[in-house]
Order: structure tokens, then C-alpha cells, then sequence
């Protein structure tokens, strides 16, 4: 008695400005999610007004994933606020108009909500070759903040699938694919009557309990985008084994309550897609360019009965130019929250994480519904010094209405942009400059026995060059005393002129002769090492002398010739 005196005061406080003329309501139970459309024709009954309450069942709000409204025939949503405190079982959201409605006129108002997990299957266990059926349960009358003069509800099944039953609230009609309730009048405030539906339904019920959206920005040529998603069967589970050949004679087809395949709709400008699991790449896949979208058709390696699961990794590439853009140093990115994975698809948790170059400042997510934003994390990559920046943001119970552009805005310099180039260049530079550095000089701190022997040589050579130089001056001398000797004929300076050379001549020989036992013995010192046995058998193999010793060789036929032919004029 209470609860209908509270009923009856509720409705009387609502009345007082609105009131329902007509309400139109469809529920689509034919996939795994509940699809009801309602069309409100309001009236307004009080002063001038701009917000209209809509009221929504428990059950209704526990199973709640999407719910807009909109004025019938234009376009753009309305926006729609919950209220804090319910009322009756039922909890009211309030929605804004664009414009004041004054007294006396009409408005009709289209209600959108979409419900996951709100069917039930039963039995909850099925065989192969069983079909699956499911129970939806709702309220006859639609419910309403205010009072109604006139409703119906029309339910829709699956398209040849059976009703095995449905609840009786006079006037009730059911038939193959529907079942329709209504017309009510004069349905008091937030009144309810229960029904359910036993029907078949053989869409697969396969939820994505998990979808990890990385979207890697990059302001040189484009963005990396890859999903990891798990997809389980929550439908009725199969019960036994399963059998190959019995899925393969099945005359079903696609009436199958399994997944088999699903498409997946990705942006126009995809490019570079791959699709795979653990095991590694899958190619039961094929791609379809169309003229607004891609469509990556997917096979897994098994289909999908009930209580079975799978996942796997989607990735690809597009143009930066497509979803990032700037004014100045003031970046915006708008992609898609989600992809279109398949349809009717539910996604339980959805984590999208956007990796923003390194350095990037004061960034604001701004997004098409309420989403949580977590901590932003630190991901290090190749040429980062201090890691680029995660932006996080995650929700839960999503559908298809939920593909929407979100947009982040941050600030980047263009000297941070072009500073991992300026890093690749100079760590380049630096690589060739050492390895040229190391192979042009000598860095060992032991003294080699080659080398040493080697100068050795040579500073023996210059010395014998040098006495051969000597030696060739006292020729030069003595050829000189020559000539004078026949312009004067004096014997006592020609005399004096042998004496010297004579004398010069033996000093210089002893001086020869012993550079040359010494540079002798240090050439067969310097032969002992295996790396100068390697050389003097290089050597070998040369057919002629170097320049320096048949040089050396001329000086000393020269010398010997000149001494003969003068000692032979005397």
C-alpha cells in the first residue's frame, strides 16, 4: 500500500511538468547484446522547461553500456546526466535540450541503450550439434519518470530462430520473430510488470574481456597502431568433445552458435598489416581495400564454441599527416578510441595507450566519453635519453557506439624533434673516426724486435752513405791536384796531394769495411724473427733491387771507376 501511495505522489510531482503522450519502444535481442530504441513524445505541461528525465530499471542499469538521447530528426546527441539518488527501483537520468521548450508544446525525444550480458543462455550447456537458447528478461511497460497515455514495446528475435515461450501481459502477440506487447493506456509513473522471452538465438556471444590499443606516434612519415585482444565465448558452453568432421557436415552453416570468422573494419590509409598469435603468424586472413576503410577479414586457427577462447595480436601502420596536426609547436592527435573488431562485438576492458615522442609537454586527453586516465608511464626506445611518455587511458563494458575520435593535445619543439638524427649522425661520426683512428696509429706498449732492427738498418746505411760520400771527395780532391799539376808543374804538391789521399783513402776503407761487418751483423739479427723471415721471403720474390740500394751500388762503381782512371793518368 505504501509503495503504491509513493508511486502515485512520484508520478503526481512529475506530471506537473511533463507529460507523455506516446512512447514506441524496440528491443533488438537478436545478437549478444540488447538493442532498445524508444521514441518519447513528450508534452509539456508547466512552465517553460529544458531538461526531461528518463528512468531506467535496476537491471536495466546494472547491464547499461551505452544510452544516448536525441530530439527524432536532428541530428547530434543530447547530453544525459545520472542523477545521484534513485527513485522506486529505478535510476533517472536527465537530459539537457538545446532549446527551452515553452507550455503546450511537443517534443519527441529518441532514447538509445545498449545492454551486455543481459541474456542468459539456457540450457547452459550444449552439445556440438545443439542449438543455443537464451532467456531475455525486461519489463512489459516502458519505463517512465511520467505518466503514459498510450505505449507498446515490440521484442525482435533471431531471424528463423524459435520462441520456445514468452510472458503474457495482455495484449500480447507472438509470433516467428517477434513478440509484441501493447497497446497499454494510462500507465501510471515508473510502473513495471516483468516479462521474459525463451528464444534461440545463434549468434555467437564472444566478448573481448581484454583489448590493449597502442597507438606510437611518430612525427616522420606515420603511426604505429597494434591491438592485443583476447576474445572467450560466454555463450552456452559446449559440452563433450569436439569433433572436426560432424563441424564440417554440419548443414547449419553460419546458424552455428561458434565463431568462425569476423571481419575487422580499420582506417581507409592502413598499410603493413599483420595479424598473429603465440604460435606466430596467422594466414587464414585476407585484406579487402575499399573506398572508406579496410577490411581485414579473420580466421582463427579453431572456431569459437562456448566457453573456448583465443587471442592474438593486429597491428598497422598510417600516415601521420592523416591524424596528426600543428600550429606552431601545438600538436593535436585525434584517432579512434577503439576499432571496429567485429560486429555486435562487447569489450569488457578497454586500455588504449598512446606513446608520444620524447621531450613533449603539457598534455591534455580529451575524450568522447568518460574514460580513466591512469599514471603516465616512461617507455625507453632506440637514440632516448630519458624515455618517451605513455598517456594511459582505460574503460570498461564498451560497444560499438563507443568507436569515437578522442583528441590529445601537447606541445613539442621542433629542436627536440630533429635532435635523434643530429644523436644517429654523430654517433656514426664518432664510430668511423675511431676505427680510423685505431688502424692508423699504433697503440701497443712493447717494443717490436722488427721495427727496432729495421731502424737499425737504416741508421747503418746512412753512415756507409756517408763514408762513401767522404771517399768521394778525396777522389774529387786528388783529380783537382791533377789538373793544377799540368798548368804548374809542380811535383812537390802532387806529391803532398797522393800523400793525403793515400792516407784518406785507408782511413776511409777501415771505415767501410767495418760499417759494412756491422751492418752485416745487423742484418742477420734482424733475419731471426718469423715476421722478418716473412719479409726477406717477400723480398726474394722481387725482381730487382729497391731504388735506394742500386743507387748506392752506382755511387760505389762511379767511386772505384774514377779512382782507377785517375790513379791511371798519374
Amino acid at each position: 500500500m505504501r509503495f503504491l501511495l509513493l508511486v502515485a505522489l512520484c508520478g503526481l510531482a512529475f506530471a506537473e511538468t511533463w507529460k507523455t503522450i506516446d512512447i514506441d519502444r524496440t528491443i533488438d535481442v537478436s545478437s549478444q547484446i540488447v538493442k532498445i530504441t524508444a521514441l518519447h513524445t513528450l508534452e509539456n505541461t508547466g512552465d517553460e522547461a529544458k531538461t526531461v528525465q528518463i528512468a531506467l530499471s535496476d537491471d536495466e542499469n546494472a547491464h547499461l553500456a551505452y544510452l544516448s538521447a536525441q530530439i527524432d530528426g536532428v541530428k547530434g546527441r543530447l547530453t544525459v546526466s545520472k542523477d545521484a539518488e534513485s527513485k522506486n527501483g529505478f535510476k533517472i537520468y536527465t537530459v539537457t535540450l538545446r532549446n527551452p521548450v515553452a507550455k503546450g508544446k511537443q517534443i519527441k525525444l529518441k532514447v538509445n541503450k545498449r545492454l551486455t550480458a543481459a541474456l542468459k543462455p539456457l540450457p547452459a550447456k550444449i552439445s556440438q550439434l545443439e542449438n543455443q537458447f537464451v532467456v531475455f528478461s525486461g519489463n512489459a511497460y516502458v519505463p517512465s519518470v511520467y505518466a503514459v497515455a498510450t505505449q507498446k514495446t515490440t521484442v525482435k528475435t533471431t531471424p528463423s530462430g524459435k520462441i520456445l515461450s514468452s510472458t503474457a501481459v495482455n495484449p500480447h502477440k507472438q509470433e516467428t520473430e517477434r513478440v509484441s506487447y501493447g497497446p497499454y493506456e494510462k500507465i501510471a509513473a515508473l510502473e513495471s510488470k516483468p516479462i521474459k522471452v525463451h528464444y534461440e538465438n545463434y549468434s555467437p556471444f564472444v566478448v573481448a574481456t581484454l583489448v590493449e590499443r597502442t597507438i606510437e606516434v611518430s612525427h616522420w612519415g606515420n603511426i604505429a597502431v597494434e591491438e592485443y585482444i583476447e576474445l572467450v565465448h560466454k555463450g552456452a558452453e559446449m559440452k563433450g568433445t569436439f569433433s572436426r568432421l560432424d563441424f564440417q557436415q554440419d548443414r547449419r552453416g553460419r546458424r552455428q552458435p561458434a565463431l568462425q570468422q569476423f571481419t575487422t573494419v580499420l582506417p581507409a590509409t592502413a598499410r603493413d598489416i599483420y595479424y598473429r598469435d603465440e604460435i606466430g603468424n596467422i594466414s587464414t586472413s585476407a585484406v579487402r581495400v575499399r573506398a572508406e576503410s579496410v577490411d581485414v577479414e579473420i580466421r582463427p586457427r579453431f572456431p569459437l564454441f562456448g566457453g573456448w577462447k583465443t587471442s592474438y595480436v593486429l597491428g598497422y601502420n598510417v600516415p601521420t599527416y592523416e591524424y596528426l596536426h600543428n600550429e606552431g609547436n601545438q600538436y593535436g592527435l585525434k584517432m579512434r578510441v577503439l576499432d571496429h573488431i567485429f560486429e555486435n562485438i562487447v569489450v569488457e576492458k578497454l586500455v588504449t595507450k598512446v606513446i608520444l615522442p620524447e621531450h613533449v609537454r603539457k598534455v591534455k586527453v580529451i575524450t568522447p566519453f568518460p574514460m580513466e586516465r591512469l599514471s603516465d608511464e616512461i617507455k625507453p626506445t632506440y637514440l632516448d635519453t630519458t624515455g618517451r611518455l605513455v598517456v594511459i587511458v582505460q574503460k570498461e563494458n564498451l560497444v560499438a557506439e563507443h568507436i569515437q575520435p578522442f583528441t590529445l593535445t601537447y606541445e613539442f619543439e621542433f629542436k627536440d624533434m630533429i635532435r635523434e638524427p643530429i644523436l644517429a649522425t654523430a654517433f656514426f661520426f664518432v664510430l668511423f673516426l675511431a676505427v680510423i683512428v685505431y688502424v692508423r696509429f699504433d697503440f701497443s706498449i712493447v717494443s717490436d724486435p722488427l721495427l727496432d732492427a729495421r731502424e737499425k738498418l737504416e741508421g747503418r746505411l746512412r753512415e756507409l752513405a756517408n763514408a762513401v760520400d767522404r771517399k768521394q771527395k778525396l777522389y774529387s780532391k786528388l783529380t783537382e791536384a791533377a789538373a793544377n799539376y799540368k798548368q804548374s808543374r809542380d811535383s812537390s804538391l802532387l806529391a803532398e796531394a797522393k800523400k793525403a789521399f793515400e792516407s784518406g783513402r785507408t782511413t776511409a776503407n777501415e771505415k767501410l769495411s767495418a760499417l759494412l761487418a756491422s751492418l752485416k751483423k745487423d742484418k742477420n739479427l734482424a733475419g731471426q724473427g718469423p715476421r722478418t723471415a716473412e719479409i726477406r721471403r717477400q723480398k726474394s720474390q722481387q725482381k730487382s733491387a729497391g731504388p735506394e740500394e742500386t743507387q748506392f751500388t752506382k755511387k760505389v762503381e762511379e767511386s772505384r771507376y774514377r779512382a782507377d782512371s785517375i790513379l791511371g793518368s798519374l
